[in-house]
């Protein structure tokens, strides 16, 4: 499949990726700006890049928090927690995902610390000061 129709939920996985392809998977995923929306702090044994589509909010990647806007691209090496930790409006954050070539051995999954990074939080609606 060479057309990932991202608007109807599909994504990019081993199952559809095209021969030849490099990307291990790709997406989008959506985070409502209405305080219900959840995410998990996590990390991956495998690089990722986020291209924002639209919205601003604050991410955490590493150690450093980040506020990120309509256009901006975030680079995450393998290994790096990162998080959304709030949506900061005045929409809906939508952002593509582009995971790249798995290393060898690499699991290609979100990876947690600990039981609570796993089971996620709510991402907070919050005005940038």
């Amino acid at each position: 499949m060479n057309l990932i129709r991202t608007a109807d939920r599909h994504k990019l996985t081993a199952d559809n990726r095209p021969g030849g392809c490099p990307a291990h998977s790709a997406g989008r995923f959506r985070l409502r700006a209405d305080g219900t929306s959840r995410f998990d702090r996590h990390h991956h044994d495998f690089d990722e890049f986020w291209f924002v589509a639209t919205g601003s909010a604050t991410i955490l990647l590493g150690d450093t928090e980040l506020n990120v806007q309509d256009g901006d691209i975030i680079y995450t090496p393998a290994d790096t927690d990162h998080d959304v930790l709030a949506i900061t409006g005045p929409g809906d954050l939508h952002v593509f995902w582009l995971s790249w070539t798995l290393p060898v051995g690499a699991s290609g999954q979100h990876l947690h610390r600990s039981p609570d990074a796993a089971a996620g939080h709510l991402v907070a609606f919050r005005r940038p000061t």
